[in-house]
């Protein structure tokens, strides 16, 4: 079978394609593609429209590629993807709380945008480490 773009040992039908489009890999990039989402106003109110052009750009190609690999992925893992994206969910919810609750301690009061774009993040953070550290034990 042909090699996928030269990948070795990445084949269209072999035993490596089933296993890359799981449910967790597929929840890790819609809380990417969030992040940026939720950073798009922080950029706007700074008036940096260079990131913010930039993370235009990546939010739409995260876009197509969610789709795609939605589309590719196999049924039995488009089921798990409810459960993996409820995790996400409570993830950016955690990390919100968490961000929002240590810029109220610091009394490091910035822009709203800021909270929620870092909140976000540290919610992905805790989402992959958490997926990661359950696939292990």
């Amino acid at each position: 079978m042909a090699d996928i773009a030269g990948v070795e040992g990445v084949t269209a039908q072999g035993p490596a394609a089933p296993r890359a489009l799981t449910a967790t890999r597929w929840s890790t990039l819609l809380g990417l593609w969030v992040v940026m989402l939720v950073s798009l106003p922080r950029y706007w109110f700074l008036h940096d429209t260079t990131r913010l052009l930039l993370l235009a750009i990546l939010a739409a190609a995260i876009t197509v590629a969610l789709i795609g690999l939605w589309y590719l992925m196999a049924a039995a893992e488009r089921h798990r993807c409810r459960g993996a994206v409820g995790h996400l969910i409570v993830c950016l919810a955690v990390g919100g709380l968490l961000i929002a609750a240590w810029h109220w301690t610091s009394a490091a009061a910035e822009h709203w945008a800021v909270v929620v774009s870092q909140g976000a993040a540290l919610g992905l953070l805790i989402h992959v480490v958490l997926r990661i550290w359950r696939r292990r034990r």
